[in-house]
């Protein structure tokens, strides 16, 4: 008995692993089901697989059914089809693990005398005052946003030329030259982000239908002081920005990085780059930023480095 118990659970520790490891489709879920697995045992699978594509309409609906599909499988499969269940944002995908969450990094001003923490302490000030005047109280999104120093209203191309990222490099470090990134949009109620819900993050992201919205740029770096202090990513020079995005003329140096774009569902996307990529600090930033209130006053970019 005790052998049949060790046999059992091998084979599940082997299915998991297999399940990690392998892309798992629409076809993969009926060959499942057509070898006897049970829907808890498939839901595991797709839960754990660090590669998934899954799509869903009336004709797979009709097929899962055909293969004995019960409802518990079916209403799970139709959740992760419209959005990937459990992401959100942006993960650097091919780690050869787990899938990496990106760091959200806000942009400061660069311009002595006038920084991040100069415009929190305003920004915080006026949001607290503003909230008290209407009778209510910030959210606790929002508040956390001024305290940190987010509060920043861009309204030309300018002030987005003079934005920088804090540190010479990303908390997040690619080991690879030719990354694979998933963008995440989950699209919830509406009305949970309307501009009382105060959620500016979410505000902008359920905006946002495709990594198209994204130019990717590679930043310039501009090396502490003698004490180590002041060491910060730039655009980089003769880049101009209007609300079409970034326009340089120095595209040939590779400043304004070109990417393929693979629709995973409605609300998923892969992102990848046929040239590859040269060591260095890149960052995807919004293009559409000018367009939307919510991004102005908090400008972010999902940044990597490449080593």
């Amino acid at each position: 008995m005790k052998k049949l118990f060790l046999t059992i659970c091998l084979l599940a520790a082997a299915f998991t692993v297999q399940a990690q490891n392998e892309t798992i489709t629409n076809e993969t879920v009926l060959q499942l089901l057509s070898e006897g697995f049970s829907s808890e045992e498939i839901i595991g699978a797709l839960e754990n697989s660090t590669e998934r594509t899954i799509s869903y309409d009336i004709n797979y609906l009709r097929q899962l059914k055909a293969a004995g599909a019960d409802a518990t499988l079916i209403t799970y499969i139709q959740k992760i089809a419209k959005v990937d269940y459990g992401y959100e944002g942006v993960f650097w995908w091919n780690t050869g693990e787990k899938p990496r969450k990106m760091h959200r990094t806000q942009f400061e001003k660069e311009q002595k005398g006038f920084n991040l923490g100069t415009l929190a302490l305003a920004g915080a000030g006026a949001l607290v005052v503003g909230s008290a005047i209407a009778g209510s109280k910030p959210s606790s999104g929002v508040a956390a946003g001024a305290t940190a120093g987010a509060i920043l209203m861009m309204s030309s191309g300018k002030d987005v030329q003079k934005l920088m990222l804090p540190g010479v490099t990303s908390k997040t470090q690619v080991e690879t030259q030719n990354p694979v990134f998933r963008f995440y949009f989950p699209k919830q109620d509406p009305k949970s982000f309307e501009k009382a819900a105060d959620n500016w993050y979410q505000i902008v992201m359920n905006n946002i239908e495709s990594p198209n919205e994204f130019q990717c740029v590679k930043m310039q770096v501009k090396e502490p002081n003698k004490k180590g202090k002041g060491g910060r990513r730039l655009f980089p020079d003769n880049m101009s920005y209007s609300v079409a995005g970034f326009e340089g003329t120095n595209a040939s140096n590779r400043t304004i990085i070109d990417f393929e774009i693979k629709d995973i569902n409605n609300n998923t996307f892969e992102v990848t780059f046929p040239q590859g990529l040269e060591p260095g600090e890149y960052c995807f930033f919004y293009k559409g930023g000018l367009g939307s209130e919510a991004f102005k006053e908090h400008p972010f970019g999902f940044d990597f480095t490449v080593k």
